[in-house]
């Protein structure tokens, strides 16, 4: 048993090798852009420090440059907080469409099942054929 599970495993993993492939040069190319913007931005703020401390002197240039990051921060904030709400409610949509889907399916199958003994009461041959071939039409859609 622990072989044959083993083996559903294996199968399952390689499936999987060209999405953690992906997902591995992403993460990676991710980080590099990261730090190269870090460093972009970090030489952006001195250009600007050293442009408002030939002007303004140098506590000047420090609190625009606080408020520059206290600006960028908040910006970065929102537009997470943003893309979370839009996520949580696309998340939230599919959940309640799978779920009514889901109730409808069930539904019918209890429908079923409560009429299947008065079937077979009143006529169980033709019960037993019909019932067959659903069986057999949903085994053959589900390849």
């Amino acid at each position: 048993m622990e072989y044959l599970i083993s083996q559903i495993a294996q199968a399952a993993a390689r499936g999987l090798e060209p999405s953690t492939g992906r997902l591995q040069r992403n993460v990676v190319g991710a980080a590099i852009t990261a730090v190269f913007a870090t460093i972009a931005l970090l030489s952006l703020f001195a250009t600007g420090w050293f442009a408002i401390y030939e002007r303004q002197g140098p506590v000047v240039a420090s609190a625009y440059m606080t408020l520059a990051s206290v600006v960028l921060a908040l910006l970065a904030w929102a537009i997470v907080t943003i893309l979370n709400r839009r996520a949580q409610r696309l998340w939230e949509a599919e959940r309640r469409r799978l779920a009514a889907a889901s109730a409808a399916r069930s539904s019918g199958t209890i429908l079923a099942l409560t009429e299947l003994p008065g079937l077979v009461k009143a006529s169980p041959l033709i019960t037993i054929v019909s019932v067959a071939g659903i069986a057999y039409a949903l085994m053959k859609s589900r390849r």
